[in-house]
Order: C-alpha cells, then structure tokens, then sequence
C-alpha cells in the first residue's frame, strides 16, 4: 500500500511533467505558434467585448444573490449561522486532536482563512458594481504597451525588447520562456519530494533533483537540434536549471517546514 501511495503522490507528477515537456519539445515551431491567440487577445476591442460580457455575467448573478436575501432573509440568516457553526466545529476538533500545538494553530488558521475568504467572496460578489465601476474606468492595453517599453534584455546573444519582438511577440517570448522556467520548477519540486522520501536527506536530495534537472533540460534541447525549425540553446538550459533551483529550493523549505510542525 505504502509502494503505490509512493507513486501515486511522488512518481506519477514527476512522469506528468516530464511528458509534458517530451511533448512541447516535440512540436515544431508552427505547431507552437501562438501568435493567432495573442492577436485576438491584444485586441482592445475584442477584450473590452469579452470584458463587458463577463462582468454582465456577473452583474446577473450579484442581483440573483440580493433578490434571493430580499426574498428568503431567514434563510440567508440560516447559512450566516452554519457557517459560524462550521468555523467553531473546525476549530474545536483541530484543537483537541492529538498533535503540537504549533501544528493545530497553523491549521487552525489556514481553516479560518479558508472561511474567511469564501464568505468575503460572496460579499464581493454581491458589491461587484463598485469593482465593475472601478475595473471600466482603470483597464487599458495602452498601459500594458507602457510597461513593455520597459524591457529591454539580451537572451542567448540577442536583444529581446518591444522595438526588436513588437507587443505580440514580446509576450509570447515571455509566456514561452515562463513554460520553461515553471515545467522545470515543478519538475525539480517532485523529484525533491520523491528523493527526501527514500533517503530522508535534504543535501543529497537537492542534488539528486538539480541532477536529473539539468540533465533532463541538456536532452531537452539536444532533442529540439533534430526537429525542424527548432534550434538548441544553451540559455534555455540555463534559465530550465533556474526554473529547477527554484522548484527545488521551494520543496526543501516545504519539507523543513512540514518536519519542524510535525
């Protein structure tokens, strides 16, 4: 039971993400393209269109939520209650279970937190006109063009900047460079996971993950030499093994975490 709990929660994300990035890797440049998609969403038209319905949207359902307290205030009094009533339970039962005191308190609060949000969300939603005013008046692509302006950096030998790339292509070498630096970061975080599970130590552990990271990117890029239209870079391997460290920094704090409130 334990062997399949094992690959079920520290293998089979590691395999995910690893099919992930074979299959990314895999594709041609055309097949990656995403330009078509970035057009239609730097259209200011098209996104003041998709804006303005989503928050009708909404509107619809904020005075759904006020019709229906107006109509049955008992039962909006019904739900404040339960509500309450599941926030006490949860407390009580996290703070007579038989665990540190620092751990029930940390659970407690994330408990709580979780409550908290989920009722300032139905309130949120019944006040969304002020939000909706206040996203109208405020939203402009011209301030995202602004901020691109703003970057101005050499990648691999070349410039990367609004002037050389122009709005679309600047965000999709950003959002590709982004899937790089994530799929390796979630990659290094399970093989961390997976490695302080059998041996139980932080150090050989790390560089276990940094070792099948920077190997796994190396034949990352090795492989895209073979595929049309698809060139190998030694930057992406650089900026993989970054996304890597990351993930596997972020899982050792996790774990140090986990093991000082357990």
């Amino acid at each position: 039971m334990n062997h399949i709990k094992y690959i079920l929660i520290n293998l089979v994300p590691i395999a995910i993400v690893m099919a992930i990035i074979f299959i990314a890797s895999s594709q041609t440049s055309d097949q990656q393209d995403i330009s078509p998609v970035l057009d239609t969403v730097t259209d200011e038209n098209w996104v003041r269109v998709t804006a303005a319905s989503i928050l009708q949207l909404v509107n619809t359902g904020a005075e759904t939520i006020l019709m229906f307290m107006f109509t049955y205030p008992y039962a909006i009094i019904i739900m404040g209650a339960v509500l309450v009533l599941l926030a006490l339970v949860t407390f009580f039962r996290v703070r007579k279970s038989r665990q540190s005191a620092a751990k029930k308190t940390l659970k407690t609060f994330v408990y709580l937190t979780l409550i908290i949000i989920s009722i300032g969300a139905v309130f949120l939603a019944i006040n969304s006109s002020t939000v909706i005013e206040l996203a109208r008046a405020n939203f402009s692509l011209d301030q995202l063009r602004t901020l691109l302006q703003q970057v101005q950096f050499t990648y691999s030998g070349q410039e990367v900047s609004l002037a050389t790339h122009g709005v679309d292509g600047l965000l999709e070498f950003v959002l590709r460079k982004s899937a790089h630096f994530t799929l390796f970061a979630l990659l290094g975080f399970f093989v961390f996971l997976a490695s302080i599970k059998l041996n139980g130590r932080y150090f050989r552990s790390f560089i276990i993950a940094m070792s099948i990271v920077i190997a796994y990117a190396a034949l990352d890029e090795y492989r895209q030499t073979f595929i049309p239209s698809r060139s190998g870079m030694v930057a992406d391997v650089i900026l993989d093994a970054a996304g890597g460290l990351f993930g596997t920094g972020m899982a050792w704090l996790k774990t140090s975490i986990s093991r000082r409130f357990s």
